[in-house]
């Protein structure tokens, strides 16, 4: 199968392996260094008469041209790998149902149901065009590409949920991203490979640097959720004026990690490396560009159709909103990265396993949950981190448990059995959360 979608930046094997020569002394030619006998090397990296210019002018001559079989023969090619490669993209098929659903007003029960089954598939092909647009920059700048669109789909629901005032099912659908990765996610991925490996080991650097932010994050939440629950602010909009700031001194965090991960002690987080997953060029620079925008089009469709039926769908089923926010929506959009997580881990490929999870609950976190209130707030709508009591409870236990969990560095079937067991008393929670 394809490389799977990568939300966060848990190590560089997240990223695909640079494929460059870098040109500069000293640095590695084809993953080796260049010996100074070597007269290539020699001049390749000291003589004055020719000039290395950059990582990306030495790319050049590895990488194929899509296009050399003709336009034709690359629709053909890219096409079959975007919508048949994958056994979950028979999903689509859903979304032509979910526009005639809204149009012909078959209920909002049904077309919610539709809607949310096709954007699933169109989330982790997103996550692949991403995947093949980084193949063609530098480690950095691949890294800042998954870490841009990784978590699109939600921000894209988040403010169509935004430009329909539902502020708190915009916090719930978040929190219930996180809260799926953290405890579904990551506690099957430990289970069904602790069934088969008797212990499991992954880098613990990573890992404890992810429950920090995680915990900073949950921080966050708690105190806004605290002060108000008290009534001790100073003035009505004190928790408001909180939110914001802590929103952008989040995001600071985050951008520091970016720079700590991808440049200062990029060492701390090599992990293992994913030999399995789809290194060839198949989209293009210019061709993933162009379809990360149709497939970002289909998904803010999608999300549109959702968003407007959430409410009826609430009624409609006999559940709450909030439950189908925090629950229902996460569950189906992380399908994919659900079924990658466990793959991995039964291949024994931990590190892996927990970028997926992990690495991706931090992002939502620290990066889209603080953006929203930002954006919010640019549109004129109130949104703040105070997630009502429940809301921050869970998120903060869930952090520490984690925390707990993956501090020593491996895991075992126990330890993923207790996550699964967490998500379901959370979810029994919600379930009867008014």
């Amino acid at each position: 199968s394809r490389r799977p979608k990568r939300r966060g930046l848990g190590s560089p094997a997240s990223r695909p392996s640079p494929r460059s020569v870098l040109g500069a002394r000293g640095a590695m030619v084809n993953g080796e260094y260049p010996h100074k006998s070597d007269p290539e090397a020699d001049t390749a990296g000291m003589l004055p008469d020719r000039r290395v210019t950059s990582d990306t002018e030495d790319k050049e001559d590895p990488i194929p041209n899509v296009l050399a079989d003709g336009w034709r023969a690359y629709l053909e090619r890219s096409l079959s790998t975007l919508i048949l490669e994958e056994k979950l993209n028979i999903l689509m098929l859903a979304t032509p149902f979910a526009i005639v659903s809204k149009r012909q007003e078959w209920g909002d029960g049904l077309t919610f149901l539709f809607a949310l089954i096709a954007i699933a598939p169109f989330a982790e092909r997103i996550s692949f065009v991403t995947e093949q647009l980084a193949m063609y920059t530098n480690d950095t700048l691949g890294g800042l590409l998954n870490a841009t669109f990784g978590n699109v789909t939600e921000l894209i629901v988040s403010i169509f949920a935004l430009r329909a005032g539902m502020l708190h099912i915009v916090q719930v659908n978040l929190l219930g991203s996180v809260l799926s990765n953290l405890l579904l996610v990551l506690g099957c991925a430990l289970f069904f490979g602790g069934l088969k490996n008797e212990a499991q080991h992954f880098n613990r650097n990573a890992a404890n640097m992810n429950s920090s932010l995680l915990l900073l994050a949950a921080m966050s939440i708690a105190f806004p959720t605290a002060i108000s629950m008290t009534g001790v602010q100073m003035y009505d909009n004190s928790i408001l004026l909180l939110s914001r700031v802590m929103s952008i001194l989040l995001l600071v965090v985050y951008a520091a990690f970016l720079y700590f991960q991808l440049a200062t002690h990029r060492h701390l987080f090599e992990a293992q490396e994913d030999d399995e997953g789809g290194g060839d060029f198949v989209l293009g620079f210019w061709g993933a560009i162009f379809w990360l925008g149709v497939i970002t089009a289909f998904i803010a469709v999608l999300s549109e159709i959702m968003v407007d039926a959430i409410e009826g769908a609430s009624d409609s089923w006999g559940v709450p909103d909030i439950f189908i926010g925090v629950i229902i929506i996460p569950i189906v959009g992380n399908a994919a990265e659900h079924a990658a997580a466990i793959i991995f881990a039964l291949k024994n490929k931990m590190d892996i396993a927990l970028g997926i999870a992990v690495g991706s609950s931090t992002q939502i976190a620290l990066s889209v949950i603080p953006a929203c209130v930002l954006l919010a707030w640019a549109m004129g709508q109130p949104l703040d981190m105070n997630f009502a009591a429940y809301e921050a409870v869970t998120m903060f236990s869930t952090c520490i448990l984690v925390a707990i969990i993956t501090v020593q560095g491996q895991t075992n079937w126990l330890q993923g059995l207790v996550l699964c067991t967490a998500y379901v008393l959370i979810a029994a929670g919600f379930l009867v959360h008014k």
